[in-house]
């Protein structure tokens, strides 16, 4: 005879992102993690072409009526109602927010009084840092009303570097201890095994990344015509997609002139950035600003490469100058030119080995995704 009993549950998450093929590229191993550990996972954001890898991973998908164009996109109130929704008083349930974008849409479904507890994922401040003007300041006052909004005794907020944290005013959350720092999204060490460097010269450098101008490929290929011309015998290749839903997306002319730049090849959307590692010497990314930690640097630091980035938030966290790669003022094309010209003179096989010990210290994906199931956990029992 069967025992009676209360009916078990299995605790809710509410994962709001902007996109789908954000969710699947940077967390999706932190939703297997969590079904793993016996949690339901939703994904609300806008569809795509992410929603089948999803599915299969036993993660429910509800398409975001908001668009993620603009500083403030359209639909965020009827997301926030397709949220709250979601949320069932009978079981534990909480609301993973990811940028400033779940930001908004987890604030307004707080409205809706279905309580749920809070997880929120700084994923870099984007316009916030890099914008410039009435804009970036419009877009601060948004972010730090939206943390005195969400947060509380049952939020935990996850941040990829210090400076993100200091921004947005996290200090409650610090002092209280719901403030953990993460190595960006992790990274798949077994699927970045590292691969001994090509030969050279030349020196070839490569960069993954969106075609956004905020991640400076105009910068990159400047630095890389700057040292040719000195004499340094190096290539460039660029991967990556425009950002149709971003305003500050490279147009059609700029990326055919990078194309035309002598010694730059324009890869476009790849999926074999392990392969594309291999061949390479060292991995570039002169950002503007904005990240959290870039996922492209963990999975080059992962196979083995060094890094020449910037002295932004995240870039500057996890690369140390002279050991694992080289770090320059952002912005600046002849400290960048400097930097290559060193790179083709480096022990890149020491600086690669590096790297990938700083990877495998805190960046695992297996060891990110514990501690996000441990905030789970944590915001619950808030």
């Amino acid at each position: 005879m069967a025992a009676c009993g209360p009916r078990m549950t299995r605790p809710l998450v509410i994962c709001v992102i902007n996109e789908a093929w954000f969710f699947r590229s940077h967390f999706l191993p932190w939703a297997r993690a969590a079904v793993a550990e016996g949690f339901e996972v939703v994904v609300v954001a806008a569809p795509g072409d992410a929603e089948c890898e999803i599915a299969a991973a036993s993660i429910g998908f509800v398409a975001s009526r908001a668009t993620r164009r603009g500083l403030l996109p359209r639909g965020l109130w009827p997301a926030a109602r397709q949220v709250a929704r979601l949320v069932d008083p009978a079981r534990p349930t909480i609301i993973h927010a990811f940028g400033l974008h779940g930001m908004v849409i987890a604030a307004l479904a707080r409205l809706m009084e279905r309580p749920a507890a809070t997880v929120v994922s700084v994923t870099g401040l984007g316009f916030l840092a890099s914008g410039t003007g009435a804009g970036r300041v419009m877009a601060a006052a948004v972010a730090k009303g939206l943390v005195r909004s969400l947060d509380g005794p049952s939020t935990i907020w996850l941040a990829e570097n210090a400076d993100d944290a200091a921004a947005l005013g996290l200090d409650t959350g610090r002092a209280a201890g719901r403030l953990v720092r993460l190595t960006g999204a992790g990274v798949d060490l077994a699927a970045f095994d590292p691969q001994p460097l090509p030969p050279g010269p030349p020196l070839r450098l490569v960069m993954v990344a969106r075609m956004i101008r905020s991640k400076g490929v105009d910068l990159a290929v400047a630095a890389l015509t700057l040292a040719r011309t000195r004499g340094i015998d190096a290539t460039l290749s660029i991967v990556g997609a425009p950002d149709a839903g971003n305003p500050r997306s490279y147009g059609t002319d700029e990326l055919a002139a990078f194309a035309a730049a002598p010694g730059v090849r324009m890869l476009g959307a790849r999926h074999d950035i392990p392969a594309l590692l291999a061949a390479a010497h060292a991995f570039v990314l002169p950002s503007r600003g904005g990240e959290g930690l870039p996922k492209a640097l963990l999975e080059a630091a992962a196979a083995g490469r060094p890094a020449i980035v910037t002295d932004v938030p995240g870039c500057r966290d996890f690369v140390r100058p002279g050991e694992t790669g080289w770090v320059v003022p952002a912005g600046d094309v002849e400290a960048l030119a400097s930097a290559i010209a060193a790179a083709a003179s480096a022990d890149l096989a020491a600086t690669g080995s590096a790297a990938r010990a700083a990877a495998e210290a805190s960046a695992g994906i297996a060891t990110i995704a514990a501690g996000v199931v441990a905030a789970y956990r944590r915001a619950m029992a808030g």
